[in-house]
């Protein structure tokens, strides 16, 4: 028994010991990696910076920066991120002179797990439509970060014919917060607006199932192509908004129409009040937030009421909404008369930076 417990005390210290040495030894390669990058990036960045500043050509460039692709990836991802306009299509320029799309093409193709999801990135990033075959392809992949990569870079280089494809797959997939859904679909670009009202006066205006169709709750992909209209300021999706404005619609849908309408500032012409006296506190603090961007007057009384409201939210819109009316004289009114919410009119106000409050309080 005795012998066992040392044969098992040494192999414990043997496994140990295998264990700091291989940390050791990663770091090592840890550091390796990382002065060998630094020393390249030196060269590269003087080099990179004289190409985009016109003093040097693009052969030139690309003859200096033509290997080491996978430190060099490294090195150009914050500039495919960030560059725009004629400097992105230098850097592009400069990435197909210098053979490294061709290179991250055959890796997409036949590279490893982890060298077919950097070349997903890159390629997504240069906008490279050469790519797409294999990537349509990985979005069936088994392995969720290879098809996520590939999702990522379809909506980077903006193929709107795989837009819908993309979407039921990002709909299916549990992994991604509506957040992430979003940032996706906007990458298309506002060209994926047009699709989705199509699709949406197609399907769902002809009664069709949009829940069959995406295979997903029907709220779920509205509030997520509505949210898409607000973020392009898209006025012609108000056309399949509207007619979903339905005080007894889902109430997460609602939400999402107010906000989207917050940020195109189009009026519609549509009876809001059964919103301002909606059950959900969220669906009233925005509407009374689009009455204050669109300075609607017809709705001065329910938004007068709404100052009482037990949620700070919707009355803090409803007394933002009556002093960008230009009703900042109701508001000192109601400070004055210490009349039922007073003291977000007084804090709108001083916000404003307006002297009258003072003189409000006083009276």
């Amino acid at each position: 028994m005795l012998r066992y417990l040392y044969y098992l005390s040494g192999g414990l210290i043997l496994f140990i010991l295998t264990i700091v040495l291989i940390i050791i030894i990663y770091h090592l390669l840890y550091k390796r990696r990382n002065k060998i990058f630094e020393q390249k990036k030196e060269k590269w960045e003087a080099v990179l910076f004289q190409y985009l500043n016109n003093d040097l050509s693009l052969e030139k460039t690309a003859s200096v920066m033509n290997d080491s692709y996978l430190y060099l990836y490294d090195f150009l991802k914050p500039y495919l991120k960030n560059l725009k306009g004629d400097n992105f299509e230098k850097l592009r320029q400069l990435v197909q002179k210098n053979k490294m799309i061709d290179f991250f093409l055959l890796k997409l193709k036949k590279g490893n797990r982890e060298e077919k999801i950097k070349a997903a990135a890159f390629l997504g990033k240069v906008r490279e439509k050469r790519a797409l075959p294999l990537l349509k392809e990985y979005l069936n992949s088994e392995d969720k970060s290879l098809m996520t990569a590939s999702i990522w870079a379809i909506a980077d280089i903006g193929e709107q014919e795989l837009f819908f494809p993309v979407l039921k797959t990002v709909l299916n997939e549990n992994s991604f917060t509506f957040e992430a859904l979003t940032e996706i679909l906007i990458r298309f670009g506002e060209e994926s607006c047009y699709q989705i009202k199509e699709f949406l006066e197609i399907n769902y205006r002809a009664e069709n199932n949009l829940t069959e169709i995406l295979e997903v709750p029907e709220y779920q992909s509205l509030s997520l192509f509505f949210d898409i209209f607000g973020y392009f300021r898209f006025i012609p999706g108000v056309e399949v908004m509207v007619p979903t404005l339905e005080a007894d619609f889902n109430e997460e849908v609602l939400i999402h129409i107010f906000k989207a309408l917050v940020k195109i500032e189009y009026p519609i012409d549509k009876d809001l009040s059964p919103f301002l006296n909606h059950k959900s506190w969220v669906v009233r603090s925005q509407a009374a937030r689009y009455l204050a961007e669109i300075k609607e007057s017809n709705y001065l009384s329910d938004l007068k009421k709404l100052l009482s409201d037990q949620n700070w939210w919707v009355r803090y819109y409803s007394a933002l909404a009556i002093f960008e009316l230009g009703k900042k004289d109701l508001l000192i009114e109601i400070i004055k008369n210490k009349e039922p919410g007073y003291e977000m009119g007084r804090y709108i106000l001083d916000q404003a930076g307006d002297l009258k409050v003072g003189e409000a309080d006083s009276g």
